[in-house]
């Protein structure tokens, strides 16, 4: 074959040969063919080799990191130079309260402050725990506090303008945490209230018996847990019906809740404590106005109460026994051991009320019971530590201690003498109150 007969034959194979190629390489497209695999990528750089795990290697985890990329910095917050009351270590002088992310941080001297630390000048000062009010106020809102309290109110500046930190409402012990409801709740569901009154004999009675056989139930429940031990299939007693005030029995009968009851003469506190002792409950007594006739009782049979010194009845001619009240009642009732909280006869926050004049705030209240005997400090005590144990609440407020909220006010004098005035309230270890930038107070 001539050399050109080769080469036309070869000019006409050739289209079928591009033809092949290019079907060939569509194939292998659409099929992600190993034979592209092989071939350099057009752009960028080849992928990074796998980092070869050793056995039992757990993946990264990033949460960690996010979380501490997220975290807050810590918020700091310090009264210095200021004589320290804290009602429950005794007094230090020219010292520092330091307070972290609203608890207390650090007591004592020498304390170097961390960068940003906002800070007091408290000199020739006092500092003491904010007051706690055991009686119901108007400045927190009913129902949830929390969700219902006007953080801005005017009432609430008045209660703070007068050292009260914490007060109750609807059985809730709540803060005046003005401008935020940030840790505002202390404590819910303070007491199991109990109406036992010498009026109702009929209220009495189903008490009575409500307690007896609740009290039954337990005995029942604990011979059923001997019992199986050895006989897996006894009964367990039937608890269906403990619901209601049936349940609030049982968290008394178990100590889980302090029953809560108003009592005032002598013949319904000598009740309370026989009820007490009968069935082995906790119990405060709200009123207690003629305590002082009965405190041994009261002492032994482990009552607690809350008082109003200046509240007065008179003495029963008819009776043949002391009756009455008794500015020496809150000084009785503390010397035979009976804890005390006090309250004033007031315990709204109004214009006319408590807060509203100054002889009727919650610390002039302790001072008319140092009146009637009580010594200073304990009187001091009832509006802070003592009063917060009553309620339950003594591991969080009350005192100045590590690791408590950092709740306290700062006052020019002896809070329990009428001419001290509050200075600055702090709780949370946040400004709450500055009597100088208050328009109500800055003048005074």
């Amino acid at each position: 074959m001539s050399h050109e007969n080769l080469r036309q034959r070869l000019a006409v194979r050739r289209p079928h040969r591009l033809f092949f190629l290019a079907m060939a390489l569509l194939i292998a497209v659409s099929s992600n063919s190993p034979l592209l695999a092989q071939r350099p990528r057009p752009q960028g750089r080849p992928p990074a080799p796998a980092e070869k795990k050793s056995e039992g290697e757990k993946p990264k985890d990033d949460t960690k990191d996010k979380e501490k990329k997220e975290e807050k910095p810590d918020r700091y917050f310090a009264v210095t130079n200021a004589t320290v009351h804290t009602m429950t270590s005794g007094t230090l002088y020219n010292a520092t309260v330091l307070a972290k992310n609203g608890k207390i941080f650090r007591i004592g001297h020498g304390i170097n402050l961390p960068k940003d630390t906002e800070s007091l000048d408290a000199k020739g000062l006092h500092v003491y725990p904010g007051f706690v009010a055991a009686g119901t106020g108007n400045v927190l809102g009913s129902g949830k506090p929390d969700d219902s309290t006007d953080v801005y109110s005017l009432n609430m500046t008045m209660a703070l303008a007068g050292g009260v930190t914490t007060m109750i409402a609807d059985n809730v012990a709540a803060k005046h945490t003005f401008g935020s409801i940030e840790d505002m709740i202390v404590k819910r569901d303070l007491f199991s209230s109990l109406r036992y009154s010498t009026s109702s004999p009929d209220q009495r009675r189903k008490v009575r018996e409500g307690l007896e056989r609740v009290r039954q139930y337990l005995r029942d429940l604990q011979a059923y847990e001997e019992k199986k031990k050895s006989d897996p299939e006894a009964k367990e007693p039937d608890k269906e019906w403990i619901k209601g005030e049936f349940d609030a029995y049982l968290k008394l009968l178990r100590k889980e809740s302090v029953a809560e009851m108003t009592a005032n003469s002598t013949g319904e506190l000598l009740d309370v404590c026989d009820l007490a002792r009968q069935f082995d409950i906790r119990v405060v007594v709200n009123g207690a106005i003629e305590g002082w006739t009965v405190a041994p009782e009261m002492a032994r049979a482990g009552l607690s109460a809350i008082v109003t010194p200046r509240r007065t009845r008179g003495q029963d001619d008819r009776l043949n026994r002391p009756s009455g009240s008794s500015i020496e009642n809150a000084a009785i009732l503390h010397r035979h051991g009976v804890p005390i909280a006090i309250v004033p006869g007031i315990t709204s926050i109004t214009t006319w009320g408590l807060a509203g004049r100054d002889l009727l705030q919650l610390n002039m209240e302790a001072a008319f019971a140092v009146r009637g005997g009580l010594p200073n400090d304990a009187a001091l005590r009832a509006i802070t530590i003592e009063a917060a144990r009553i309620l339950g609440i003594d591991h969080r407020v009350g005192s100045l201690e590590v690791g408590k909220d950092a709740d306290m006010i700062v006052v020019d004098g002896d809070p329990l003498h009428y001419m001290t005035l509050v200075r600055w309230t702090i709780v949370n270890g946040r400004l709450v109150y500055d009597k100088d930038k208050e328009t109500l107070y800055s003048h005074i």
